[in-house]
């Protein structure tokens, strides 16, 4: 029952996908939205399903679940460390991902599909989070300079999406990559 009421929620998803233009971004001091739910694992289930290939995204929605699609596929060649897979699968995502930033560039705890139904919407911290990954696996294999590439990446997406958003998803990743892109320890 609940696969069935999932695919037609992605369908539905397909259809009708409005702006974002609303959020007021939150900076300063102030503590960060108690968005408990936001978090990768959430924002693959929310776009499992249905294939998107490059060749048949039209709109930023389209575009929006590759990149997400791309990334989970990439987080399971990370997990069986399987180096060269994984960096494949995440310039895929960063391609889907800056390709539909180019329509919408904020990110969104709760961005409004249709009345009644929000997803998780972050292009930006899953940018930052697979420029962390790809800088993490650069590091392992010897390439430090790419390494220091991809985590400024990271860091630079990461306060983007702090600046439309402010969650706690987005400040461990802001930390992890600050903890990362220090020193080298030997």
């Amino acid at each position: 029952m609940s696969e069935k009421l999932l695919f037609v929620l992605l369908i539905v998803a397909l259809i009708a996908f409005p702006g974002c233009g609303g959020v007021i971004p939150i900076t300063g001091d102030s503590s960060p939205l108690p968005v408990q739910r936001a978090n990768l694992k959430m924002v693959l289930e929310e776009n499992a399903g249905l294939e998107i290939v490059w060749e048949d995204a039209k709109d930023a929605r389209d575009f929006y679940r590759g990149g997400v699609q791309q990334k989970a596929r990439a987080e399971k060649k990370l997990q069986e460390r399987a180096y060269p897979e994984a960096m494949k699968f995440y310039q895929a995502s960063n391609d889907f991902l800056s390709r539909m930033r180019q329509f919408m560039n904020e990110d969104c705890a709760s961005y409004t599909l249709y009345e009644g139904t929000d997803i998780l919407f972050f292009p930006s911290l899953l940018m930052a989070d697979n420029h962390l990954k790809m800088g993490i696996i650069s590091r392992e294999t010897g390439r430090e300079s790419a390494a220091s590439r991809n985590l400024k990446k990271a860091q630079d997406f990461a306060h983007k999406s702090l600046l439309s958003e402010r969650t706690e998803w987005g400040l461990f990743l802001e930390q992890e990559i600050l903890s990362l892109s220090g020193p080298k320890k030997n």
